[in-house]
């Protein structure tokens, strides 16, 4: 017995040895990686980090690595698919469980997360958060009561796409026949002047008038006010090279003008393409979805103002309004696109199947379209423009949705979470794209990649969500507003459907 407690106290005194000797070291350790900052668990501060969307999920977890090396602080992303999002980031705040110091969310959310003090005006010194950085469509969108609460991430809005290889065949047959003397220049008339609409500024209501398109394409006929051009030549009687030689000049001449900057040129395009077989239409698009349709009213209403947050700015049944509808309906008429055949990846997978010249897409439409080309399946050439203009007095402006990076009121930390806010749009934005196939909201991210260019300029002019709470479900009752004019409902009644809604959801 007495061996035996002298090995247990011989094997104790081992193991106290070892023990002080490993905590020595470990302290040691520590104490380098530290002053390297290298180490997570020697890292003294610790943030949360809440986003939604699974496609940031590379994103957000390089950018925490990158973020904690740099600043010696530790970023815990989390991924939460809660139905009710913010209802989820109010609750983990009040517990202080866990709690997101800052997050990712929809702008449309900014006055709600903002009165609940789950979003706070962010610290900005260096005024990175400006037009240096930032289009003032972006900037509108982290606007509320005045105060920018949160840094702009990624939009998405809406552009127009064309088959290069179908519209150069147009700009040939349309060269052709101005050679001979039988065509008319670009811009053939006016396509919705038999729309009529009475000025409802006095209360009366509008009166809409459309003939059938074959009868609107007679009168167009007549009444086209372009001049056939003159020409000092017979076409016919000259030789092949020189026909071979006008025709092609003619052609580029065309081609450099084609892609159309209103829907009066969009429906010239149109009205007059002699379409291969196999084509099924000029045009087609979603237009079930409020996100392809809203640019043809953009210009005409207002939602709240530039930043969508004041709600004496909410004008939307107006002449103007009206005027813009009637010339949307007309587009059913003459493109003869049903809402329940074309979702959008149908009308996606006709595009790349080459059975149309134009439609629009969404920014995802880049990745998509480049895929296909990539893979052999999309066999033409393409480009992408910015949507037609609704006429030569009335612009396009399209929808945009901005997500945003808000820190957190509730948070204890709110200067490391402002920081890696600002860092997350800032300095690694220009991974957002590569990484997520988002299109980032800093100007200076997406550029190097091709077809961009053309969602930022649109993105630049478009139109916010509204923040105002009363409005959160407007946008499903424009939509619905859309399919009823898409289908011929009546432009003026139906509006004033709308206005009744919208003052219930301010009264109740």
């Amino acid at each position: 017995m007495e061996l035996q407690h002298k090995i247990t106290s011989v094997i104790s005194l081992i193991l106290i040895t070892a023990l002080l000797f490993y905590c020595s070291t470990l302290e040691m350790r520590s104490t380098q990686n530290a002053e390297e900052g290298g180490a997570w668990y020697s890292r003294s501060d610790t943030i949360y980090f809440w986003y939604s969307d699974e496609d940031l999920t590379d994103y957000v977890n390089k950018a925490a690595v990158s973020f904690g090396e740099e600043n010696n602080v530790h970023v815990l992303p989390m991924l939460i698919t809660h139905d009710d999002y913010l209802e989820a980031v109010n609750e983990a705040s009040i517990a202080n469980n866990e709690l997101p110091d800052a997050y990712i969310i929809g702008h449309e959310s900014l006055e709600m997360a903002y009165l609940a003090g789950l979003a706070v005006p962010i610290n900005d010194p260096e005024r990175l958060c400006s037009k240096d950085n930032f289009s003032q469509a972006a900037l509108n969108a982290v606007t509320y009561s005045d105060k920018l609460v949160g840094y702009p991430l990624s939009y998405d809005t809406c552009a127009l796409v064309y088959n290069e290889d179908y519209l150069h065949d147009w700009a040939n047959q349309k060269a052709l026949a101005i050679l001979k003397g039988e065509g008319e220049s670009f811009v053939d008339g006016e396509y919705f002047e038999e729309i009529e609409i009475k000025d409802t500024t006095e209360g009366e209501s509008s009166e809409q008038t459309v003939e059938s398109t074959e009868a609107a394409a007679e009168t167009v006929t007549e009444a086209a006010t372009a001049v056939t051009e003159e020409v000092d030549y017979d076409y016919d009687n000259l030789s092949e090279e020189e026909q071979a030689s006008l025709l092609a000049s003619k052609t580029e001449e065309v081609y450099a003008a084609a892609i159309p900057e209103t829907l009066n040129e969009l429906l010239t395009i149109a009205d007059s393409y002699s379409a291969p077989a196999g084509v099924d239409g000029v045009m087609s698009w979603d237009v079930s979805d409020i996100l392809f349709n809203f640019w043809i009213v953009g210009d005409v209403v207002d939602l709240g103002g530039e930043s969508g947050d004041d709600k004496n700015n909410i004008v939307f049944n107006n002449t103007e309004t009206v005027n813009a509808l009637l010339r949307y309906q007309h587009l059913h008429q003459f493109f003869n696109v049903e809402s329940a055949l074309n979702s959008y990846d149908k009308v996606i997978n006709d595009f790349i199947n080459g059975k149309m010249i134009f439609t629009i897409c969404s920014v995802d439409g880049v990745e998509k379209l480049k895929e296909a080309k990539d893979n052999g399946t999309l066999q033409h050439e393409y480009g992408f423009a910015s949507i037609p203009e609704v006429d030569e007095n009335t612009l396009s402006r399209s929808m945009s949705m901005t997500e945003v990076v808000v820190v957190n009121g509730y948070s204890e930390k709110k200067d490391i979470a402002n920081a890696f806010a600002r860092y997350l749009t800032c300095e690694f934005a220009g991974e957002l794209y590569a990484r997520t196939g988002k299109a980032a909201c800093n100007i200076h991210a997406n550029e190097g990649y091709e077809n961009l260019d053309v969602f930022d300029t649109e993105y630049a002019d478009s139109v916010p969500l509204p923040k105002i709470i009363e409005l959160e479900n407007f946008w499903m009752e424009l939509e619905a507003l859309f399919a009823r004019v898409w289908n011929g409902e009546d432009v003026a009644t139906q509006l004033q459907g709308l206005d009744d809604t919208v003052r219930l959801f301010f009264t109740r």
